[in-house]
């Protein structure tokens, strides 16, 4: 499980630090990119990071799909230029951003979207690679719940250090996770990765 690598990275004492270090991790999982986008609530000041060069040149990061189409839940969907026609509801600009993206090299992913308790932002993380649909069902798609939980640590991270007031001096009153229900994988896990987690 990817849970010793969160919980190496949920120690990183700087951003650089822990981009870095989420993106070596990837492969273990089969991914070969991330984005990681958070907005305030009303889509103002936008945190970035993205393994693609040049993703948001021509597109404001406040106007990727993901925040518009995928955080009104806390649920996985299936996301890149692979997985258009499952999304009749895009617009021709926003199916243009998803296409260069996968031209990029994000052709299959997941929008995997999360909130911290009592947080002002949101947003969360789009990971993939270059397989087609069928590859990355085959090979991914069964490890979702598993990524959704590493990147949720991952998320909490990056949010106590771009927004050093959530972190609390008592490590024991660190800001909970949020989703509509926690997923199957939490039901693995060990009193004290739960611990960790929550």
């Amino acid at each position: 499980m990817l849970f010793d690598h969160a919980a190496k990275l949920e120690q990183a004492d700087n951003l650089d630090t822990l981009w870095n270090d989420l993106l070596a991790v990837l492969p273990i999982a089969g991914l070969d990119h991330a984005i990681y986008i958070s907005v305030t609530n009303d889509f103002k000041d936008p945190f970035v990071r993205t393994s693609i060069d040049g993703l948001y040149d021509e597109r404001p990061a406040q106007d990727d799909p993901f925040l518009n189409h995928c955080c009104a839940s806390y649920d996985i969907y299936p996301a890149g230029a692979a997985y258009l026609h499952r999304h009749p509801y895009i617009s021709a600009e926003e199916r243009a951003f998803i296409q260069s993206a996968g031209r990029r090299g994000l052709n299959a992913g997941l929008a995997i979207p999360m909130r911290l308790k009592g947080s002002e932002r949101f947003g969360g993380f789009i990971v993939g690679n270059g397989q087609s649909m069928l590859d990355f069902e085959r090979l991914v798609m069964p490890r979702a719940q598993e990524l959704r939980l590493f990147f949720m640590i991952v998320h909490r991270r990056i949010e106590e250090l771009v927004a050093p007031d959530l972190a609390q001096p008592d490590p024991d009153k660190r800001p909970g996770l949020v989703g509509r229900e926690l997923p199957p994988v939490f039901d693995t896990l060990t009193p004290r990765e739960t611990e960790v987690i929550l």
